[in-house]
Parts: structure tokens; C-alpha cells; sequence
């Protein structure tokens, strides 16, 4: 039976109530990277946290390619309605990273220091699943390259994604035991944060505002945050001029234990998301009323893992060019220390 405890709060935002779901089971490490791949798709491994609070799963595993869904939850639109584009990162995060891990041998982790996304069509509204196809370019003992093509719920294609992984330090393995089975969890009484209706939204309409003019409203609280900043925590902090031809624009997230990956720290998924929220945001800051804008691309540099502290991740998105083909740069911060770097792209007009 369900107790009061397990039973979310009205008052919180999901990322606000006790985790669930957690990283693998380190003893998963003294098998080869295509067995740990596979063992986390059939259940033998404790789902991660993002996962839970995304409804991400791994769907299909083989040597060098591996299949991932994300049901497209109302919880990862945007402020205009449809699915947000940053979204499809924790997907491509998921599908490449598996990939490149079945090409490890046992004792051998990696890590992503780049993912790029481009899009290639208009974001549909929630609704269905949206499926990654993960494939291994290259692999050797230094570092993997994977690309993967991501489907919208009609089979349409979205958008393409790559990352790059560097291969750790080999881990000594003789200490660990075997393989057990995920640790119990209690009856939450609730589903998973992405499976739950969406009671409000508050979506933007582009033809009477300027996107500066929605970004200050949703910074002061006058306008509703969107669905998935409300899931991953995502705040907009500050739209203030700076060096660039448009208002700079300030974005927090905490490394709420929520967004944890396989490994224990905060998600690459969640990092592009927010980077690439600062940038669309910067370039967005530009658009005039009636006139629509779209994100065309993202590649954002992972530099230093960063841990579940609850700490804030400040992101700051510059536009540093101004016409139809909008060019925004953005950094992340966590404790003060520089953790990734973002360059995007965004059309403005049609």
C-alpha cells in the first residue's frame, strides 16, 4: 500500500520529490560493455534516475547499435506547445552512449566530451514515442565516435545527433562481486513523473509577443514556466544586455539526484537540454513580433562531470549574430567552474 509519504506533493515540481530509480551496479563492470548494454535493457540493472523521471528506455541492443525510445510526454513540451528540441538530447544521449559502451571491453568506462544535435523538422505536439537508432562509426582504445537518427511518432525523421566518448583508465575489477539483482523500491503510489497528466500549460504565441517579452515574463513569474522546464527543474533567471547584439540570457538547473545517469553523475541529456536552452533563448531574445524562430543545431562540449549536489548549474546564452541564421554561444557553471560549452544556431522568420 502506498503511504502518505509516497505520495507527491501538489505544491512540488517532480524533480522536487524523493528520487527514484539510481545508478548501475558497479559489480555490471566485470562484464564486457555489450553485456552491461544488455543487461541494463532487460532489467538486470537498477533503471537511472533521468530515465525514471523521462520515461527513456533502451529498446533494442547489438555490437555497435542500439535502438532507444522516449515517449513523447506532455511533460517535454516547450513553451510554444510542441515537444521541446532540447529534449531529444536525453534520448540521443542514451542511444549513443549505449552504443559506444558495447564496444568497450570489462572493466572500462567512458565518458561523452561532445554531443551535437541538428534538426531537421518542425517539433510535433506530445503524443506517441519518439525512437533513436544508435550506430558506432569508429572505436579504438582512446575515445568512440556514434551518430544516430531520431524518428518522430509518425516515423518522421527529426533529427540527426553524434557524440564523441573518451575511454577511462581501466577499473579494477577482482574486488567485485557478482552481479545482483536492482534493490527493491517502495509502492510510490504514483507513476513516474513523465507518465502523469499535465494539468496546466501556458503556451506562447509568437505573432503577438517578442520572444525578449516572453522570456521576461517567464524570468518574473507572470507567465507559467513551460512542461519540461517544470520537470527538470529549469528556470529562467535573467534577460539582460550584454556584450551581444541581443539581451543575454540567464538559465539555472539544480543537479537534483533526479537527473542522475547509469554512472552516478548529472545526465549529458540534461546538460545539452540546458545549454541548449540558453542558446535558443539568446537567439530567441532577438526575434520581433511575428516572427517566428526555430533551433537548427546544437553541439555542446562536455568538460568535467558533474556531481548530484543539488548545487545550481547556471547557464548563460549570448547571441553573438544577428540575421535570418542567428548564431548564440553558451556556458555552464557549476560551483563557478566552467563544466560545458554550447554554440547553436537559430532561423528567425520563416
Amino acid at each position: 500500500m502506498a503511504t502518505p509519504e509516497s505520495q507527491p506533493a501538489p505544491d512540488l515540481e517532480p524533480w522536487q520529490e524523493p528520487v527514484r530509480g539510481g545508478p548501475s551496479d558497479f559489480a555490471a563492470l566485470r562484464l564486457p560493455g555489450l553485456e552491461q548494454v544488455r543487461a541494463a535493457a532487460d532489467g538486470r540493472l537498477q533503471k537511472s534516475s533521468i530515465l525514471r523521471l523521462t520515461g527513456g528506455r533502451l529498446a533494442s541492443v547489438e555490437r555497435g547499435r542500439v535502438g532507444a525510445v522516449l515517449p513523447a510526454s506532455p511533460w517535454l513540451a516547450g513553451p510554444r506547445g510542441a515537444l521541446h528540441p532540447g529534449a531529444l538530447a536525453v534520448l540521443a544521449d542514451l542511444a549513443l552512449t549505449g552504443t559506444a559502451m558495447t564496444a568497450l571491453p570489462p572493466g572500462v568506462l567512458l565518458t561523452t566530451a561532445e554531443l551535437s544535435l541538428t534538426f531537421l523538422a518542425d517539433m510535433p505536439p506530445p503524443g506517441g514515442e519518439l525512437v533513436a537508432d544508435g550506430r558506432l562509426v569508429h572505436a579504438d582504445s582512446r575515445h568512440a565516435l556514434a551518430s544516430c537518427e531520431i524518428r518522430g511518432p509518425a516515423g518522421e525523421l527529426l533529427a540527426h545527433a553524434s557524440a564523441r566518448t573518451f575511454t577511462l583508465s581501466p577499473v579494477d575489477v577482482s574486488g567485485f562481486g557478482e552481479l545482483g539483482t536492482p534493490p527493491p523500491e517502495p509502492d510510490w503510489g504514483s507513476p513516474d513523473p513523465w507518465a502523469r497528466p499535465l494539468a496546466t500549460v501556458d503556451p506562447v504565441d509568437p505573432r503577438t509577443t517578442t520572444g525578449a517579452e516572453v522570456l521576461a515574463e517567464t524570468a518574473s513569474g507572470t507567465r507559467l514556466r513551460p512542461p519540461v522546464d517544470r520537470l527538470l527543474g529549469i528556470t529562467a533567471r535573467q534577460i539582460a544586455q550584454g556584450d551581444g547584439p541581443a539581451p543575454d540570457v540567464t538559465f539555472t538547473m539544480r543537479a537534483s539526484p533526479w537527473l542522475g545517469n547509469e554512472f552516478g553523475t548529472v545526465s549529458g541529456g540534461a546538460l545539452v537540454l540546458l545549454a541548449k536552452s540558453a542558446t535558443a533563448a539568446a537567439g530567441q531574445a532577438a526575434a520581433r513580433p511575428g516572427s517566428p524562430y526555430r533551433a537548427l543545431d546544437v553541439k555542446v562540449n562536455l568538460l568535467e562531470p558533474v556531481p548530484l549536489d543539488g548545487r545550481e548549474l547556471v547557464a548563460v546564452g549570448r547571441t553573438r549574430h544577428v540575421s535570418k541564421l542567428t548564431v548564440a554561444t553558451g556556458e555552464v557553471r557549476h560551483n563557478d567552474a566552467l563544466i560545458a560549452l554550447a554554440t547553436g544556431s537559430i532561423v528567425l522568420g520563416s
